[in-house]
């Protein structure tokens, strides 16, 4: 039996290479630029949204997984989900939690507890973006998939409360509008 030959070759050249400059001054090609006067580029209002998304995506699918092993109850979630994902969210802990567990299921639920693997974020637009990734149930992996969205929220005042005939402050906070667990 013979063993396959493996050919390796040296990777392609990164750099371009250096030109060499004529005893006149001039060049073979452009002057290479020096690496302290590369423009250096400032991050932007866009991936500073990605970043505050993608905290705020692995916070939220941490939350409502824990939600749905009822390891924390579904009112921890107002406030960072929509109020119709919310409804879906309890009716869902509703059906999983008719027969209360004994001491011993409730260890094995903890011990089977839901745990986020890798999250993934896809920014869609400003203040859209779109989350992916999986999680890990005892032996079992599961990909879930959520949208988030920046929605305009009422905030209280100074004094910490809504007065009647005032502009209500508003401020625009993300918010899990869908999740879907494979």
């Amino acid at each position: 039996m013979e063993t396959p030959r493996v050919l390796i070759r040296p990777a392609p050249p990164y750099e371009p290479p250096v030109r060499s400059v004529e005893v006149d001054g001039s060049a073979d090609g452009p002057t290479p630029v020096p690496a302290g006067a590369r423009r250096r580029f400032a991050p932007d209002r866009s991936s500073a949204q990605a970043v505050e998304a993608r905290r705020f995506a692995v916070g939220t699918v941490t939350l409502v997984l824990e939600v749905l092993d009822r390891r924390r109850g579904v009112n921890q979630l107002e406030g960072v989900v929509t109020q119709q994902l919310l409804v879906e969210l309890t009716a869902l802990a509703r059906v999983h939690g008719l027969v209360r567990p004994s001491a011993g299921a409730v260890a094995q639920v903890v011990e089977n507890a839901a745990t986020l693997r890798r999250v993934h974020v896809q920014m869609r637009g400003p203040g859209i973006a779109e989350v992916f990734g999986s999680c890990r149930r005892g032996d079992r992996v599961r990909a879930f998939a959520a949208r988030i969205e920046q929605l305009p929220c009422r905030v209280r005042g100074a004094s910490g409360h809504y007065r009647p005939g005032l502009p209500r402050n508003v401020e625009y906070r993300w918010q899990l509008v869908d999740f879907t667990l494979v």
